[in-house]
């Protein structure tokens, strides 16, 4: 857009050259408006894009049309030679930026500083997570600085995952600015698909997940979509050789469940100190290390962790992993399996059947069977009008209306899906928390007191933050004799560990799940960087004791554990990757039955 705005630029000056002729033969007073058009241009562009000092000579140029308008009608020569002289001197800056690297450098040493210094004195989790700012910036300050003079986008998308990564807080987060290569950084940054993807059972074996060639697992062949729309482009990164080669596992006796004993020669578990950044956050250490291995399935033969291979842009060979795996009668046996293309497809097709609640829209009732019913809730947000505020009485006199008129018809149990639940509202989780809570006043969260003068929360003697405003609702126990069940994933965040929170005390609750939720629960702001945009806590929430509530502190334990922590084992495999089964539901509803 630069280049774009200096040509206009020059070509409206050429344009004022020969307009100077036509405003003798036509005298008007609109010509005038020609000889602003540039100053007006150059302004819009500065608003849209900021000052940038390499534009100066354009700046400069096109103040110059500005001169003609105090010349005399017949001066015509003057006007000729100002605009000409105006369009030289553009004409040179656009040779200097085009011959000056400085130009075309993204900053992206100064979106660390920026983001940093931000963080450092606006998180509100410092004293709780342990964080040693000084060392932080130690440690990053010289990442950054090889990813500025490197200028690889794709390098600082991995220094910003690792560098988001050391405060174990979902919601600390950041964004590549340009969804195209917000794309190919994550393709390229969690190394090569050889066909699966890996999991630790509760045995203690580390085994196959979603391999190539079974029926209900990811395919290099899949023309699916999903959030990320990563499906849309794996193909730009599959070798030629790869559909000949993606049943390569399959013709080995490699299945969904088959156990893994080695990866190139190596134990899983070795790998686990090399996986320095992860796609999604995990702050609950239990969380982390269930999704270590899928990521160790993403490392090649003699390959660091997060090296992809790209055809055209890598030096190196295609790569390939040897896996070691028991075949069906326990005898070891070892594959080479060739690279397919990114990993990254994979790895988020598998972590989305391991976190996504059923495809029912948000807030719709599914019938499980004639005892139990399952609401959907995907994200804790009603509609436009009410997600700013905190009145979500329409929400709550309609889901009241729903859950008296299931209990009328003598249905047992509800199952809230909270899976994979993205946040939102804190007060839309207490407008549906209230229908089911105990009869009498509930105190939700307390807000934190702020300083205004230094825009900081205030913390007392004790090293806590001083209370304030608290949110409290009325309880009025609509399913008194029924059971309830919560089912969360590592992906139930912010508003959905809210829910957990508030509800998992209630005497006929329960939360389950493969894993613990996220555990990350204060309020964001996002700054927005040159070249990104970074998210993260900035507005505490306060339990009745005085303490943060959810987030997880250094000890990284979850503070609002699951109640039945459903174990990961073979069954659990072959229903979700072989039949394509929703088995934590499934065991939900048999749990419910067996009571």
């Amino acid at each position: 857009m630069d280049m774009i705005f200096m040509i206009l630029e020059f070509v409206l000056l050429i344009l004022l050259t020969q307009i100077a002729k036509h405003s003798v033969k036509r005298p008007s007073n609109k010509w005038r408006i020609l000889y602003a058009a540039s100053v007006f241009l150059a302004v819009i562009m500065a608003i849209v894009k900021g000052f940038n000092f390499w534009h100066a000579g354009v700046y400069a140029a096109s103040a110059l049309p500005l001169f003609c308008l105090f010349m005399k009608s017949g001066e015509t020569v003057k006007k000729q030679v100002t605009a000409f002289l105006g369009a030289a001197i553009i004409a040179a800056n656009l040779v200097v930026v085009i011959a000056a690297p400085g130009y075309h450098q993204k900053p992206f040493l100064k979106d660390f500083e920026q983001g940093f210094e931000t963080m450092r004195k606006y998180y509100v989790l410092t004293e709780e997570k342990g964080i040693d700012w000084d060392g932080l910036y130690a440690k990053y300050r010289p990442l950054f600085e090889a990813v500025d003079e490197s200028q690889d986008y794709v390098e600082n998308y991995k220094t910003w995952q690792r560098f988001t990564g050391e405060f174990f807080d979902g919601h600390v987060q950041y964004r590549p600015n340009g969804e195209g290569k917000t794309l190919d950084a994550i393709c390229r940054s969690y190394g090569n698909d050889y066909g699966l993807s890996l999991v630790r059972t509760a045995s203690g074996d580390y085994v196959a997940i979603n391999v190539e060639g079974f029926e209900n697992s990811y395919s290099i062949n899949s023309e699916e979509k999903d959030e990320l729309d990563l499906y849309s482009v794996k193909k730009k990164y599959a070798p030629g050789s790869a559909v000949n080669d993606r049943l390569t596992l399959k013709n080995a006796g490699i299945q969904n469940g088959t156990v893994i004993t080695k990866w190139n020669g190596k134990t899983i578990d070795s790998y686990f100190d090399e996986i320095t950044y992860y796609f999604n956050q995990n702050p609950v250490r239990e969380n982390e290390e269930f999704y270590l291995p899928a990521y160790v399935a993403g490392i090649g033969k003699d390959a660091a962790y997060g090296e992809t291979y790209v055809q055209g842009k890598n030096d190196k060979e295609n790569p390939c992993v040897t896996i070691s795996f028991l075949d069906e009668n326990g005898n070891e046996k070892t594959v080479t399996a060739p690279n397919l293309g990114s990993y990254a497809p994979r790895m988020f097709d598998t972590i989305s059947r391991l976190e996504d609640g059923i495809k029912v829209t948000n807030l719709n009732w599914q019938e499980m069977n004639a005892d139990t019913y399952c609401i959907r809730i995907s994200e804790m947000s009603y509609d436009q009008e009410s997600y700013g505020g905190t009145d979500y009485h329409e929400m709550t006199d309609r889901l009241r209306k729903e859950v008296l008129a299931l209990k009328d018809t003598g249905v047992k149990n509800i199952i809230f899906d909270l899976r994979s639940n993205s946040g939102g509202s804190p007060f839309f989780v207490a407008g549906i928390a209230r229908l089911f809570a105990p009869a009498g006043e509930h105190t939700a969260f307390y807000s934190a007191v702020i300083n205004e003068e230094t825009a900081s929360y205030e913390r007392g003697a004790d090293g806590k933050y001083q209370k304030g405003v608290a949110t409290t609702f009325e309880g009025e126990d609509l399913w008194h004799d029924g059971k309830i069940l919560l089912l969360v994933s590592s992906m139930t965040v912010s508003a959905g560990d809210d829910m957990v929170c508030l509800m998992r005390d209630y005497p006929n609750v329960e939360v389950m799940g493969f894993t613990e939720s996220n555990n990350s629960c204060q309020a964001v702001s996002a700054l927005e960087l040159k070249e990104g945009s970074l998210a993260f806590s900035t507005v505490p929430n306060l339990l009745p004791n005085g303490e943060v509530a959810i987030d997880t502190f250094a000890d990284r334990v979850s503070r609002i554990p699951v109640d039945e922590r459903v174990a990961f084992d073979g069954e659990v495999i072959r229903a979700i990757f072989d039949r394509g089964e929703d088995y934590l539901m499934q065991y939900a509803l048999n749990s419910l039955s067996s009571d």
